[in-house]
């Protein structure tokens, strides 16, 4: 009971430290007093998580090519082998280097070449020179919803901290489980009634059709669109799921079997890009990835490939990208460690999986209203799915940022000198 009680504590005044000091940057009426106040709390909060990232901090490293600062680097296994952000790397014109510490004594700074790429998680092996560096102590832990996190620096200062705020999942739209049908909006009555059906589909080879009404899936009674798409919600491609259907006035059961949802093209979302872009630089690979926990760590896109740390200081994870103001993503502690156990791709072969500018529809800058009356084009329901795709993708985006607007902003991270 002392234990959670102090954990709240401990979020509490990160939150506090955290936005008051982004308060007293951004609104320029606090007195001169009050902005001491609240410099001092959060430099007095800083000093008191710095024992938490002590040990991590050994085995955190700043990636460089030249004078610039490229990621961030988590040291593995033998000490000689270093986990950091791929498309951060890719692109250096220069040999690369790490930096541990204060990154300013020669004896800090190794030089390092690329040896593997994970391409899944946009993660790149880096085998160093010299003598070997403290490994990481991964948790072997459970991370729950809140649990607090910071983000070390190599010299041992936090570089962000906040809390977990989605447990681990997959971002891979087409490793979600689909069921191939398009339900019909205006349906007033139980479950949900079917306005068309996708060829080839699980729902198609069932039998289902348009016009049937889907009242249960697997134990669960289905009342509008979104209790179905949350009855579907941690089923894999691959799963038969049992279901009830009416057709007419007969009841029926049917069996499907689930597939893969389709990848389809994204709406030139321009306001999209820009809301994702709100509160500074994201990274340039923000996914999909298969296992991520999201965090409200405010992160810069260099610090990705630094290692996580619990209030024990254990390393939960590794940060693979910021995705926009509100959220960061982290590889959790158990999916490096299966990951290791992996061959990786050899880097001569690799690719930069960099998330491709939406795509504009042929014909859509032309669309116009169909008008009462007019019979549907070809293609307007793939235009809809595409629709509501982006739709969801803004809805999720807007209910991050609500939920963000009290949270953790983190820490504002020194800039450092290349060592």
């Amino acid at each position: 009971m002392k234990t959670h009680a102090m954990n709240g504590l401990m979020v509490a005044a990160a939150v506090l430290m955290t936005v008051g000091s982004s308060l007293a940057q951004d609104i320029p009426l606090l007195r001169p007093e009050e902005r001491r106040a609240v410099d001092k709390q959060s430099d007095d909060f800083n000093q008191s998580i710095t024992p938490v990232l002590r040990e991590a901090a050994k085995s955190t490293v700043r990636v460089w090519s030249g004078t610039q600062r490229l990621a961030y680097g988590t040291v593995v296994g033998d000490g000689r082998t270093v986990l950091t952000k791929w498309s951060e790397i890719a692109g250096a014109g220069g040999a690369l280097r790490i930096a541990s510490g204060a990154g300013m004594d020669p004896s800090e700074v190794r030089a390092v070449v690329v040896t593997g790429v994970y391409d899944e998680v946009d993660l790149a092996v880096l085998k160093l020179e010299g003598d070997a560096l403290p490994p990481v102590k991964w948790s072997d832990g459970e991370m729950a919803l809140g649990t607090f996190l910071a983000a070390p620096q190599p010299d041992g200062r936090p570089g962000g901290i906040g809390v977990v705020s989605v447990l681990e999942r997959n971002t891979r739209e087409t490793d979600q489980a689909f069921l191939g049908v398009m339900g019909d909006p205006d349906h007033k009555g139980v479950g949900v009634r079917v306005a068309s059906v996708e060829e080839g589909s699980g729902a198609a080879d069932a039998g289902l059709g348009e016009g049937d009404v889907i009242l249960e899936v697997g134990e669960r009674r289905i009342s509008g669109l979104l209790e179905l798409r949350n009855a579907l919600i941690g089923r894999a491609p691959g799963e038969r799921v049992a279901m009830e259907i009416q057709r007419g006035e007969d009841v029926l059961k049917v069996e499907v079997l689930l597939g893969n949802r389709p990848k389809l093209p994204q709406f030139s979302g321009d306001r999209l890009r820009q809301m994702e872009r709100m509160g500074g630089p994201v990274s340039k690979v923000r996914g999909p990835f298969p296992n991520v926990v999201q965090t409200d760590m405010r992160l810069t896109p260099d610090q990705a490939g630094g290692p996580v740390v619990n209030l024990r200081g254990e390393v939960v994870g590794v940060v693979l990208a910021r995705v926009d103001r509100t959220r960061s993503f982290m590889i959790p502690a158990s999916a490096v460690k299966r990951l290791l156990e992996t061959e990786p791709l050899d880097p001569s072969v690799a690719s930069v999986a960099v998330e491709p500018e939406m795509v504009q529809p042929r014909g859509a800058r032309n669309m116009r209203p169909q008008g009462p009356g007019r019979a549907p084009r070809g293609g307007n329901q793939e235009r809809l799915r595409r629709h509501l795709s982006d739709m969801e993708r803004l809805m999720e985006l807007m209910r991050e940022e609500m939920e963000g607007i009290e949270g953790n902003e983190g820490v504002p991270e020194g800039e450092g000198e290349a060592p």
